[in-house]
């Protein structure tokens, strides 16, 4: 390079740097590049683990842990359902308990309907509970009263978490519950038989949680986890005798673990789910990739062998995509958006307990909150006192409508959007004082405009995903 040109070359850069230090503080931080994701397509755009999915009248639901950003559930959000028409497509309203719940509510059950009544067995305050609803978005009350509250269940062997429901095809049910706790219900489904309980015999004999029981073609499916946190194993057993067995251990009993080289770990506590009308089973499962109570759920195909056994699952992060018809047709303009944020917090280097070969790095940068994965999000830095997303469309766009994914939704958002055709005169395009606790929030409005700006007014400061149509 001659000396003229290097000249030039020096003072246009400084050019540029003048032009940064004039720009508004914080300095705005752009999307040109994404940094490594290792989070990959989870299921629904927010932490939760501990998921149960069940299918009634069409609509999917999955009830589950929602987790927070700390190290116990005491981050925890309030207790919700996500629902689906396609598995594609999540949302919820509200929490499923009424105003004024406080307890420590984790790994729910599939909820059981009978006679026009839906029971949940979660785990509240550390122990094992049934509430009932009319609904299955609740409000979940105390069976036996009707009001506010939860009956206990008390197992007489074994642990007293993580229950899961079986009605065989008399009308019986059956519960599971964590160490392989194995018992007969009572026929009013609010208690434990007290005679028969028993621990299931098992190959896998480490530390079990996470239990699940179904049937399928005539065979009975007992499954279990093994080990926890990064380590996670999933195991299972079956009976063709009944369900009172004998359970056998198939030779490949061991269905799913961690995956070195896809960077998936710890596939723990989830649910099997086949949809109505088919015989495609999946597993939905959490993943310890971010450690302690910051974990999200992800989905795969389940397959079984001639013989009834299970295949063991590949694990993908790639999600399994729509499996009904999707209502959302128009095409989500976000994705090829150039996105800024006023800032950025800094990476962070996931801490692992068991094997440090496991470590990652999570970033959070702007365009993760328009990547369409769910896995990965944009959060701003701890001192930003006035976050903001803003989406540069490329060209002036017709515009009907936005998503907005906020993080840690439970503990509700209220936002403003603008649009503009310039980046410099801005108009409302929607605006929402108040705190709203669902996910997505939905915004209707026809505009043109080219660019998009989401100002987060209270509620954690971070977007999953901004959705464009």
């Amino acid at each position: 390079m001659n000396s003229r040109l290097l000249l030039a070359s020096i003072l246009l850069g400084k050019l540029a740097l003048a032009t940064v230090a004039l720009a508004a503080e914080p300095a705005p931080a752009a999307s040109a590049t994404l940094p490594p994701d290792d989070f990959g397509h989870a299921l629904i755009p927010d932490l939760l683990a501990d998921p149960s999915v069940v299918e009634f009248d069409g609509v999917f639901y999955c009830y589950a842990t929602t987790d927070g950003e700390g190290k116990h559930l005491s981050t925890s959000g309030l207790p919700v359902v996500w629902k689906s028409t396609d598995f594609l497509n999540w949302s919820f309203e509200g929490s499923i308990f009424p105003p004024g719940f406080t307890a420590k509510y984790w790994a729910p059950s599939s909820p059981i309907l009978r006679d026009g009544t839906y029971y949940l067995y979660p785990t509240l305050d550390g122990k094992l509970t049934v509430v009932a609803a009319k609904s299955p978005t609740g409000p979940f009350l105390d069976p036996e009263t009707n009001a506010p509250g939860w009956k206990p269940i008390t197992p007489k062997v074994a642990g007293s978490i993580d229950a899961e429901v079986l009605i065989d095809d008399d009308g019986q049910g059956y519960m599971v519950w964590q160490r392989r706790g194995f018992g007969k219900m009572r026929p009013d489904l609010l208690d434990l038989e007290e005679a028969g309980q028993m621990v299931l015999p098992a190959k896998q004999t480490a530390y079990a949680e996470g239990q699940y029981i179904f049937k399928r073609k005539g065979i009975y499916y007992f499954l279990y986890t093994q080990g926890g946190d990064e380590k996670y194993q999933y195991a299972y057993m079956m009976s063709r005798e009944g369900i009172n067995g004998p359970w056998i251990a198939p030779e490949h009993d061991i269905i799913a673990t961690t995956d070195h080289d896809k960077k998936i770990f710890g596939p723990g506590h989830g649910s099997f789910f086949n949809p109505k009308g088919s015989d495609q089973w999946y597993f939905i499962y959490l993943e310890y990739g971010r450690s302690s109570t910051n974990r999200q759920i992800y989905a795969d195909k389940m397959d079984f062998n001639a013989d009834g056994t299970i295949r063991p699952i590949t694990l993908t992060k790639d999600g399994v995509g729509a499996i009904r018809p999707t209502t959302r047709t128009l095409p989500n303009r976000a994705l090829e958006a150039v996105v800024t944020a006023s800032s950025v917090r800094p990476e962070f280097k996931v801490p692992v307990k068991k094997d440090p070969t496991l470590a990652r790095t999570e970033f959070y940068v702007p365009g993760y909150a328009t990547d369409g994965s769910n896995g990965s999000r944009w959060m701003a830095a701890a001192d930003d006192h006035a976050p903001w997303l803003q989406l540069d469309l490329g060209a002036a766009r017709d515009i009907v409508g936005t998503e907005a994914y906020f993080v840690q939704p439970t503990h509700g958002h209220a936002y403003k959007i603008e649009s503009s055709l310039d980046g410099k005169t801005w108009r409302p395009y929607a605006e929402h004082t108040d705190v709203r606790i669902q996910s997505p929030h939905q915004d209707k409005r026809s505009v043109r405009a080219r660019y998009l700006r989401l100002t987060i007014l209270q509620g954690t400061p971070g977007v999953w995903e901004f959705r464009v149509y």
